[in-house]
């Protein structure tokens, strides 16, 4: 609006005194150490006009050379730069907040200015999907470039938040290979594999996780737990684990004989009525050590009263550990097994107050 009224007024001028400098172009004389410059006023002006011309070509010509794209000499280009940073800063501020519809709102504005615009869209994007509005982060998304892989992750990571884990699936498969130097989009695969029960693709997946290190060791310990009980249950009932099949045999051999696995193959024979030679397997594979991470699984797997050997082992734990939470945690589980509930809520007791984020 202000350039649209500024071009107005110069229009205006022009017509006003345009007739009259032509034919009254003025006379200007400048004397300067003994230099005389003699012109019109018409002749000053444009040559002012030139000389605005060059100081700006120079000033382009120098960002391009100096990388200083980001910089306006341009007065309207500059404030709208301001504040478009500006409104990035506050969104930034409020994105960190979690006040995703005020985010949203500065976002928006900080992505007037093309200066780190995919960034800004990035965050826009979250921001406004956070906010409810799945359609204007959509939009964001869509303005994005096709080909980066920071695209790709946003549009697998909202359907994911959405539960359309298949269709996240489909979208990173063909990208997820072994020249994959992204990790981040290497792990959204396997979370998206797992959340939408594609047990079999997922374990043909995990020697391509571990050559390329998507995780860290430790993290890599954790996924195990996530990934092997999981799908070997889940493949056993639907009769199509095979320990000879190629997605099996192509696994490192430390990760077929992980604990993580060993219970997976527990929680199988379990489910299908073997419930003495599952407890028999997991006494020769549980450490006390792994505990924390093997509890979340073992408390699924339906034992029954087949429990006498994993209790004896957890007082066994119990007379060197007396504080330890989890091992009573897994006692808790133990008496549900057997059908003693209030053993069972005894044994929880002590689990939260030796280990209070287990209540």
């Amino acid at each position: 609006m202000i350039r649209v009224l500024l071009l107005i007024g110069i229009l205006a001028a022009a017509m006003w005194f345009g007739p009259m400098l032509v034919n009254n172009a003025g006379y200007i004389k400048i004397i300067v150490a003994g230099t005389v410059f003699e012109t019109t006023l018409l002749g000053l002006s444009l040559l002012i006009l030139a000389l605005i011309a060059v100081t700006w070509f120079i000033g382009i010509v120098l960002r391009k050379l100096l990388r200083l794209q980001h910089i306006s000499f341009n007065f309207f280009r500059w404030r709208r730069q301001r504040k478009a940073q500006q409104a990035y800063e506050l969104g930034l501020q409020a994105y960190a907040k979690q006040q995703w519809k005020l985010a949203s709102q500065h976002l928006a504005k900080a992505c007037h200015d093309d200066f780190m615009l995919e960034e800004k869209r990035l965050f826009a994007a979250y921001a406004a999907f956070y906010a409810g509005d799945i359609n204007q982060a959509n939009s964001y998304i869509a303005a994005l470039s096709a080909e980066s892989n920071s695209t790709l992750f946003v549009q697998a990571d909202l359907l994911l938040q959405q539960d359309q884990a298949a269709q996240a699936c489909v979208l990173l498969r063909d990208k997820v290979t072994a020249d994959t130097e992204d990790k981040g989009l290497g792990q959204l695969y396997l979370y998206a594999l797992q959340q939408a029960g594609q047990w079999q693709q997922l374990l043909q997946v995990v020697p391509l996780a571990i050559k390329q290190q998507w995780f860290d060791k430790d993290k890599w310990r954790q996924q195990r737990f996530d990934i092997y009980p999981a799908a070997i249950s889940q493949l056993s009932q639907q009769q199509r684990f095979d320990e000879n099949a190629d997605y099996w045999l192509n696994l490192p051999a430390k990760e077929r004989k992980s604990t993580a696995a060993n219970v997976g193959r527990a929680w199988a024979m379990a489910q299908s009525g073997q419930n003495e030679a599952a407890e028999k397997l997991l006494v020769s594979q549980l450490q006390l050590d792994e505990l924390p991470l093997v509890l979340p699984y073992l408390r699924k797997i339906p034992l029954g009263k087949s429990v006498l050997k994993l209790r004896k082992q957890a007082q066994h734990w119990l007379r060197d550990h007396a504080s330890n939470g989890y091992v009573y945690a897994l006692l808790a589980y133990l008496a549900e097994q057997e059908g003693e509930p209030q053993q069972a809520e005894i044994a929880w007791h002590k689990a939260r107050q030796y280990e209070p984020k287990l209540g």
